[in-house]
């Protein structure tokens, strides 16, 4: 063991988040929701063996209190306490070493949020507790207990650890500008076994000490948010207090509910981009079946659709409609998305100006004391860029909608066109058949009257039967037939070629 492993006081935060009333559109989510109060139980009970027990005794069974921050814990049954408090000692180097503790459940707004707090206090019975090596972090968090794999929370969570530096290591820290970087690697190491380590990602100052932040906010999936914060200086101390515990709070609450928002979105813009390319797949088959080769050929000659190709249209009439809407609602599931962070941007930001303000106001702490750009950060960079890229998916992925808009138009035009195509078709035949038979009543009625003025002895035979007669009346009927049959046959052939001079018309090129 070496003095550069010692830190005093050190202290693990978990703010972890919970969805409180599901929409139906999240009712199907794995998580379960409630869980959280669970989770708690089995860090305190199996985890960090303390004897106390974090079940629904402590919480408000019935009617939660009303507003838009509540504690939900009952006090009367915590002595009327805050928070659950728990502790127990522990032995390191053969020195008995006092661990407490509390966890806090709160709703806030439409969310659950607990907080838990494991630590080495900087006081027992009066005395200041001793320094302890970093290793003391594996004692925090047996099996990543607090890790996200385990919470499961559904917004996510993030874990903050404190530790007052002393004099040494801060000259240290002056003189070497990779020391609190080791030192922080050594502290996360201690904390988190296995491969579930985040990355490095940056290091700044807050409240007048410095800090670091690890985890890769562009690997959603396998993110793990963990905020170190070394204490160097009285006014860190003097503003970290009960209330910027609730502003911090409020500031990860937002912060999750942003990065659950676009960890949505991009598994969103999958589904989409997908759908997307199915449409597009979809209509230009459509439409390559009605523009093949063999049909064209027989539009050309004025044959229409048949029967096959129709039913394929009315199949695709049938179908496009609930998949605009299924499209449609997509969108909107991704607007919906867009409009969260956006809200809670603009509440994170609302937050650091309000907490500026308060430090400020006291006026006992200087310019770099209420600087906030280190939290500012994800506000200012982090969720523009978010913002930017749904805008950019929601003006392209707009296209499907019109797409399907326009398919749909199209088909029921064609359809149309074949409708009314064939009812000119079928128009033309009741007219021809018609007049047909009028011509042909007309020659029946008059043929009777052309036969007799014939020569009483004049007969008319069956041709290669010559000894059969046709009867009179027969012979008016085939007369009338033929008669009606050859007017349909002009008006049929006319109609045609009239059709067939429209084409060529159309085909030749202009004078």
């Amino acid at each position: 063991m070496t003095p550069s492993n010692k830190i005093y006081a050190p202290n693990v935060y978990l703010f972890a988040f919970h969805l409180c009333n599901p929409l139906e559109s999240e009712s199907n989510s794995p998580v379960e929701f409630g869980s959280l109060w669970q989770k708690c139980d089995e860090i305190l009970q199996a985890k960090l063996a303390v004897s106390n027990k974090f079940n629904d005794s402590y919480l408000h069974k019935k009617d939660e209190p009303v507003g838009g921050r509540v504690n939900l814990i009952d006090k009367t049954k915590v002595n009327g306490r805050n928070s659950l408090d728990f502790g127990k000692e522990i032995s390191v180097d053969n020195q008995p070493i006092p661990v407490k503790g509390w966890a806090l459940p709160m709703r806030i707004d439409d969310s659950y949020a607990l907080g838990l707090q494991v630590r080495v206090p900087e006081k027992d019975r009066g005395n200041n507790t001793p320094a302890v090596d970093v290793s003391i972090f594996q004692q925090f968090n047996p099996g990543n207990c607090l890790l996200p794999d385990f919470v499961q929370s559904y917004f996510g969570q993030t874990l903050l650890i404190t530790a007052w530096l002393s004099v040494e290591k801060n000259q240290t820290a002056w003189d070497d500008s990779q020391f609190l970087k080791g030192l922080g690697k050594q502290c996360l190491e201690n904390l988190i076994s296995g491969d579930s380590r985040p990355d490095f990602c940056r290091q700044g100052e807050l409240f007048g000490s410095p800090i670091l932040e690890y985890g890769d906010i562009n690997q959603p999936d396998n993110y793990c948010h963990v905020i170190i914060w070394f204490f160097n200086s009285p006014t860190t101390d003097d503003i970290w207090d009960e209330t910027r515990y609730n502003d911090f709070m409020d500031l990860f609450l937002y912060r999750n509910k942003i990065l659950r928002a676009y960890r949505d979105c991009r598994k969103l813009y999958l589904v989409i981009r997908e759908e997307y390319k199915q449409i597009e797949l979809d209509i230009d088959k459509t439409f390559k079946y009605l523009q093949r080769d063999r049909a064209r050929q027989r539009q050309s000659k004025g044959a229409g659709l048949n029967e096959d190709e129709l039913e394929y249209l009315a199949n695709q009439m049938i179908e496009l409609p609930p998949r605009a809407v299924n499209y449609a609602r997509l969108l909107i599931d991704l607007q919906f998305r867009e409009n969260t962070i956006a809200i809670n941007a603009q509440n994170y930001t609302d937050k650091l100006n309000e907490i500026s303000l308060d430090i400020k106001s006291s006026k006992k702490y200087n310019d770099s004391d209420a600087d906030l750009s280190f939290l500012a950060a994800f506000s200012t960079q982090n969720c523009p860029r978010f913002q930017r890229q749904i805008q950019a998916d929601l003006a392209y992925f707009k296209h499907g909608t019109g797409l399907l808009d326009k398919a749909m138009e199209a088909i029921r035009g064609v359809v149309a066109i074949e409708e009314a195509y064939r009812d000119a078709k079928l128009e033309v035949t009741i007219q021809a058949v018609g007049f047909g038979l009028g011509v042909a009543g007309v020659v029946a009625g008059g043929a009777p009257y052309l036969i007799k003025q014939d020569a009483p002895d004049r007969k008319f035979y069956w041709p290669l039967l010559t000894n059969v007669e046709i009867h009179p009346f027969v012979l008016v009927l085939l007369i009338s037939l033929g008669a009606g049959g050859a007017v349909w046959f002009v008006l049929t052939f006319g109609v045609k070629f009239k059709h067939l001079l429209a084409k060529i018309k159309q085909q030749l090129p202009p004078s």
